[in-house]
């Protein structure tokens, strides 16, 4: 890729005064035409690259601005090359090459193979893998403005065939979700990767502009709820310490949250150990589903099961 051929060229040029554009095609395997393009484009961004004419000429680095190759301590190089890990353990990004490149660049011998990032879900590994692969078809779609044709299952069941303009991904509450444009919809729509089904890259194009974003302004309230004392150990994985209080019988819990996110998966997955204190409206929300959860069980004749 020309980014890590580009980091090439700046290493080689770092520890050499002058090097000919035949040794560096030479060293990346291209050619001596793609070698002036890679030169112009890092004078292009500023970096000072020489070009020396005649016999022992060259490309070069000024000397007064010439860049030390520890320029990054190892600190801030052990954060980069983590951040690039995870970069490619989340997204599918091979970038094995770049991150090697960079610890060829340290000044200690000290292994930065301390780190593991496996994945930032909670799903079964079968669905990361193909999370994955519909983040990577995603991402192509973004880097190349092309529109994407998928099949997705709404949260009801629904089913619909759209062709979208995807614009931006986004990680939240240990879910994938893709920003786009549906032109089924006619409007901004925010689609959950787990549920599109089929998603195929189309070569038809597309423009965005960030007036037609979607921005859904958040809208917090206060949620007070009581949980069972055995529930302690769990709650720490969602609350801080000052929205917590331990009462002598039950665990007392206030926080904000986004009206616009639905809370009530979360509150299932405590069963009977929480009691939704306020707002009003969530209360409601939780217990009608509450009831439809009863209903269903009674109606199947399985209550005889249940201890």
């Amino acid at each position: 890729m020309k980014i890590e051929r580009l980091l090439s060229i700046l290493v080689i040029l770092l520890n050499k005064e002058i090097v000919s554009a035949e040794e560096l095609a030479n060293k990346l395997e291209v050619s001596k035409r793609t070698i002036y393009r890679d030169i112009e484009s890092l004078a292009m961004s500023r970096i000072p690259v020489v070009t020396i004419h005649g016999r022992h000429g060259g490309v070069g680095l000024m000397p007064s601005y010439k860049m030390d190759k520890y320029l990054f301590s190892d600190e801030e190089k052990l954060q980069i090359i983590e951040a690039l890990k995870m970069q490619n353990n989340m997204m599918q990004i091979d970038n094995q090459i770049l991150i090697e490149k960079l610890e060829n660049l340290r000044e200690s011998e000290e292994s930065y193979r301390n780190f593991s990032f496996y994945s930032p879900t909670i799903h079964r590994e079968e669905i990361e893998i193909e999370t994955k692969e519909k983040l990577k078809i995603s991402r192509e779609a973004m880097a190349h403005h092309k529109k994407m044709k998928i099949k997705y299952i709404s949260f009801t069941g629904e089913v619909t065939n759209r062709v979208i303009s995807p614009y931006r991904i986004s990680l939240k509450d240990g879910n994938w979700y893709l920003d786009a444009y549906c032109d089924h919809r006619k409007d901004n729509r925010i689609f959950k990767l787990t549920r599109i089904r089929e998603c195929i890259l189309l070569e038809e194009g597309y423009f965005t502009t960030k007036e037609n974003e979607l921005s859904l302004a958040a809208n917090y309230e206060v949620v007070e709820l009581l949980f069972h004392r055995d529930q302690l150990g769990k709650l720490y994985d969602f609350f801080l310490e000052e929205e917590i209080e331990i009462q002598k019988n039950d665990i007392r819990v206030t926080f904000e949250y986004d009206c616009n996110k639905n809370l009530i998966p979360f509150l299932l997955m405590f069963s009977s150990s929480v009691e939704v204190i306020k707002p009003k409206e969530l209360k409601e929300k939780y217990y009608k589903e509450l009831n439809k959860i009863y209903k269903k069980i009674k109606d199947d004749k399985q209550l005889s099961y249940i201890p």
